[in-house]
C-alpha cells in the first residue's frame, strides 16, 4: 500500500480516536510524584519495572494515526492534517529547554506547547525524529509519550518564536504537539526530573536473585538498551528517562503532603518505611527527539533524522576474538552525550537474549510498517532529498524509500550476528 494510501486509510481511524494513554489512578487527590520511602525501594521498583508489554497486532495505519488520544474537533482535524489556527502567546525560551518551541492558543481556546521548524537547512530536525522514535517504540511494546505531527498556523507570529524577537505576522510551522498526560513520577528526593541512568538500570537487574525475573528483565532491558543503539538515542541523561507508577497507588502505604514553599501546587505522597505504595512500576524513554542521526558528544543537528550520518553506524562495535567455540561479547555501536556521563552507557553491551528478543519484533514489522514510520513524520520535508546506497548489494534508494532501505539494512544486520549470553 502507498503511503498516499495509508495517510487516506489512517483518517478512518483518527475519527473515533478515545484516550488510550494510561492516566494514573492516585489517591483520592492528585499528587505531584511519590516521594520512595528509601534509596533502596526507589531502585526496588527500577529493577522490577516493566520495560516491555505486548502491543498487540499494530498495523501500518495504527502507527500513522498514532497512540489513540482523546481529541477536540480542532484537534482531530490537526491530526488528520489541517493546519491547525493559533495565536502566538509565549516564547520558547520562556519554556525551557534548547529545542525550537512556542506556545499558542487555539480557537478552542487550549494553551498548547508545540515545537517546530522554520524549514530552513539547519531547522528543527527534532519533529521529524521525535515522530518516528515514539511511534516506533510504541509499535514494539516499549513505552515512550506519544506525540503528534501537526501544520501550525500561527496568526500573529515574530519572526523568531523562539525567542519573541522580530516583526509580529501569519506564518506556518512543521510541528510536534505532545499532549499533557498526567505521569505519576516515582523518585528519590524532591526533584519529579530525576530520572534513572541507564548504568544504574543495569546494575539494578544485575543484582535481582537468580530466577525467572531476572531473567525477562535482563532479556527486555538488553532488548531496550539495542534499540536505543538502533535509533542511536545517545542523548540519555537521566531526565530523559521516566520511572512512574502506571497503577493506583496504596493509600496505607503513605501519605499525601503538601510541599513546604509550594503553596497551591499538588501534594506529594511520601511512602512510609518499609512499605510500597505502586504495585505496577514502568520505566520510560520520555525525550527521544535526537535520534535517527549519529548520536555523539553533542547533540548536534546531524544527531537528529539525518539519514547519512545514521545509517553510517553500524549496530555493533567490530566483535573481539573469541576463545575456540565460544561467541563473542556484543557491543552496541553508540556514543552518548557529556551531560549523560558514565551511567550513559556507551557502545553498551547486549546478551544474546535481548538481541533475538528485539530482532522477533523487529521481523514483525513489514516494508509498509516502515513506510508508514516515515510518512507520518513527513521525511519528505526535509531539506534535503533522501538518498542511500545500499554497501552490499549497490543499489541506490531515494526519498522515503532511502530510509526504509536503511532501516531495513539494521534490521539484517541485528539479524547476522550472534551475542555471547
Amino acid at each position: 500500500m502507498s503511503a498516499k494510501a495509508l495517510l487516506a486509510s489512517a483518517l478512518v481511524a483518527v475519527a473515533g480516536l478515545v484516550l488510550a494513554t494510561s492516566v494514573v489512578a492516585q489517591t483520592e487527590n492528585q499528587v505531584a510524584f511519590v516521594h520512595a520511602a528509601s534509596a533502596e525501594q526507589r531502585l526496588r521498583y527500577l529493577a522490577t519495572a516493566q520495560i516491555w508489554s505486548d502491543s498487540g497486532d499494530v498495523s501500518p495505519e495504527m502507527i500513522i494515526a498514532g497512540q489513540p488520544m482523546k481529541a477536540s474537533e480542532e484537534f482531530e482535524a490537526a491530526l488528520r492534517g489541517q493546519p491547525l489556527p493559533c495565536g502566538f502567546a509565549q516564547a520558547g525560551k520562556a519554556l525551557g529547554g534548547n529545542t525550537p518551541k512556542f506556545s499558542c492558543l487555539t480557537p478552542g481556546g487550549a494553551t498548547i506547547r508545540v515545537k517546530y521548524s522554520d524549514g530552513s537547512k539547519d531547522g528543527n530536525r527534532e519533529i521529524f525524529s521525535a515522530v518516528v522514535a515514539s511511534r516506533l517504540l510504541w509499535a514494539l511494546g516499549f513505552i515512550s509519550d506519544p506525540i503528534y505531527p501537526i501544520t501550525i498556523d500561527c496568526a500573529d507570529c515574530p519572526e523568531n518564536p523562539m525567542s519573541g524577537s522580530g516583526a509580529r505576522a501569519r506564518r506556518s510551522y512543521l510541528a510536534t504537539f505532545q499532549p499533557q498526560v498526567n505521569r505519576l513520577a516515582i523518585v528519590e528526593g524532591y526533584n519529579a526530573d530525576q530520572g534513572w541512568r541507564w548504568g544504574e538500570l543495569d546494575e539494578a537487574i544485575t543484582k535481582l536473585p537468580d530466577g525467572p525475573l531476572r531473567t525477562r528483565q535482563r532479556t527486555h532491558f538488553d532488548a531496550l538498551t539495542l534499540l536505543g543503539v538502533f535509533i542511536q538515542h545517545g542523548d540519555r541523561k537521566p531526565e530523559q528517562q521516566r520511572l512512574e507508577c502506571r497503577g493506583p497507588l496504596d493509600p496505607r502505604a503513605g501519605e499525601a503532603h503538601p510541599l513546604e514553599g509550594n503553596d497551591g501546587g499538588a501534594p506529594v505522597f511520601f511512602e512510609r518505611p518499609d512499605s510500597s505504595a505502586c504495585s505496577e512500576p514502568a520505566i520510560a524513554l520520555q525525550d527521544i527527539g535526537a535520534t535517527f542521526g549519529g548520536a555523539g558528544r553533542m547533540s548536534k543537528s546531524t544527531a537528529k533524522m539525518n539519514l547519512q550520518a545514521w545509517a553510517s553506524r553500524p549496530i555493533f562495535k567490530s566483535a573481539k576474538p573469541a576463545s575456540a567455540g565460544d561467541v563473542p561479547e556484543c557491543r552496541g555501536n553508540l556514543i552518548v552525550s557529556m551531560a549523560a556521563g558514565e551511567g550513559g552507557r556507551g557502545d553498551p553491551r547486549i546478551g544474546e537474549a535481548g538481541r533475538a528478543f528485539l530482532l522477533d519484533r523487529l521481523l514483525l514489522l513489514t516494508d509498509a510498517h516502515v513506510r508508514a514510520l516515515m510518512a507520518t513524520a513527513r521525511v519528505e520535508k526535509l531539506s534535503e532529498p533522501p538518498a542511500w546506497r545500499d554497501p552490499a548489494t549497490g543499489t541506490s534508494y531515494v526519498g522515503p524509500e532511502a530510509w526504509v532501505a536503511a532501516f531495513k539494512d539494521k534490521v539484517r544486520q541485528i539479524s547476522e550476528r550472534r551475542c555471547a549470553p
